[in-house]
């Protein structure tokens, strides 16, 4: 059954944003940008939409517990964790991708114990 719920729809664009990252024909700082984008995006999903399916749990716990659309809360929320899961796998995959085209290209990201005094 194909479900059609503003959380789920919304999942489906971020992951968009996320193939823009992927796509080699797009220049390498976009790819970059759009992992970032991707990054924006996923934090204030988690924060606004996850956060109020979760109070939606909780206030209409032995009630009917649907979403606007009326589909189950709690089934919308397992999707969402897949959704969520599946995409932050393929971002440290693309990740990784750009940050070796990166080195390969002489551009280095360095976390501070990388960094020398000199």
């Amino acid at each position: 059954m194909q479900v059609y719920n503003r959380e789920l729809s919304w999942l489906a664009f971020n992951n968009r944003v996320l193939q823009e990252a992927q796509d080699e024909t797009v220049p390498l700082i976009q790819r970059l940008r759009f992992l970032g984008i991707f990054s924006n995006n996923q934090d204030e999903f988690i924060k606004v939409r996850v956060a109020n399916l979760l109070r939606m749990l909780r206030l209409k716990e032995g009630k009917s517990q649907k979403t606007v659309e009326g589909y189950p809360v709690k089934e919308i929320l397992a999707r969402v964790y897949d959704g969520i899961e599946q995409a932050q796998k393929s971002f440290t995959d693309i990740y990784q991708t750009i940050l070796n085209e990166m080195k390969q290209n002489g551009i280095y990201v360095l976390n501070e114990q990388e960094l020398s005094l000199e």
